[in-house]
């Protein structure tokens, strides 16, 4: 009899949880070479995975656009003395917290709880940003 239990319990599980597994989102996916850079710069989701995705990736027109910030019409720009929202050098480096944070000020921020890891973290060439 327990063994006519078990295999009804493994049953049911396959056939009412197989279908909500099947359907979980996958993971996003790590090396994105972020384009519009001059430096080249590879992101990670992985290394990310305790940050929460709409620090980064906000909602436009209400619906979440994922990987289209450099687009025409967005964060265009990429001039280092432009400090608009538009500038997509700015959204990326601007040292202070703004609406929602940096690239640069979560690094930053990062990079004082572990003194140790600030070049890495914020430096220009040969850091985590630009290889």
């Amino acid at each position: 009899m327990k063994k006519y239990m078990l295999t009804a319990f493994a049953l049911l599980y396959f056939v009412l949880a197989a279908p909500a597994l099947a359907t979980q989102p996958s993971a996003p996916p790590d090396g994105i070479k972020m384009e519009n850079t001059r430096l080249t710069v590879l992101f990670n989701h992985s290394t990310h995975k305790d940050i929460q995705c709409a620090g980064c990736h906000h909602a436009v027109n209400n619906m979440e656009v994922y990987g289209k910030c450099a687009d025409a019409g967005c964060h265009d720009g990429m001039f280092r003395k432009d400090t608009s929202f538009r500038n997509y050098y700015y959204v990326i480096h601007a040292k202070s917290k703004t609406n929602y944070s940096t690239c640069f000020a979560c690094h930053a921020q990062a990079a004082a709880k572990f003194p140790d890891r600030k070049k890495e973290l914020t430096a220009c060439k040969q850091s985590k940003c630009h290889p």
